[in-house]
């Protein structure tokens, strides 16, 4: 990770947090939280608009009609008065690591976890909904999990919750038994 993605990362998670605050007070946090989606996902689709909002030769004032225009009839007032805050302080182009950090936080604070769970089969709704209740006993989380097929793990799960990984993969379990056995016979029959 370069050092400019971690200054952003800690700006946008100041960013994150004062907004979250907000629309915690105005209990407005999910509507917040989407309507962010909704505007980073325009721009990114919309090379000309993330252009005129991203270009510092574009005016303020214009950067915020625009953005009037386009999300205020869409978006709550919290939302559209915190873009033009970011367009003010020319913090737009942070835009997409104030969601994540957003989402973060927010799952944090209401005891959230969103587990990747990634499986060599289709699972069916009684296989997930069993998953779903261990890891939620086993956490002590609400756990909101995606499902991930992947035929190369051969069999079982692998579970990814942040930076902690739990491998019950086949393709693991294999891999372990040949370096035991080719350990063992680089150093004699033992």
């Amino acid at each position: 990770m370069k050092i400019g993605d971690i200054k952003n990362i800690k700006i946008a998670r100041k960013y994150a947090n004062a907004l979250l605050e907000s629309a915690i007070e105005a209990d407005k946090a999910d509507k917040v939280y989407n309507d962010l989606l909704f505007i980073a996902e325009t721009i990114n689709a919309n090379p000309e608009l993330a252009n005129a909002l991203l270009n510092p030769v574009v005016k303020i004032e214009d950067k915020k009609s625009i953005a009037d225009k386009i999300f205020s009839i869409h978006t709550d007032k919290i939302t559209i008065d915190f873009i033009f805050i970011l367009i003010d302080s020319n913090r737009l182009n942070v835009l997409d690591e104030i969601i994540n950090q957003y989402s973060v936080i927010y799952n944090e604070a209401n005891n959230i976890v969103k587990p990747l769970i990634i499986s060599a089969i289709e699972l069916d709704e009684t296989q997930k909904q069993k998953i779903v209740e261990k890891l939620q006993n086993k956490l002590m989380k609400t756990v909101q999990p995606e499902y991930i097929k992947d035929e190369k793990i051969i069999g079982g799960l692998i579970i990814e919750i942040g930076d902690k990984t739990i491998d019950c993969s086949l393709r693991t379990k294999f891999e372990t038994m040949k370096k035991q056995l080719t350990k063992g016979n680089s150093y004699g029959n033992n």
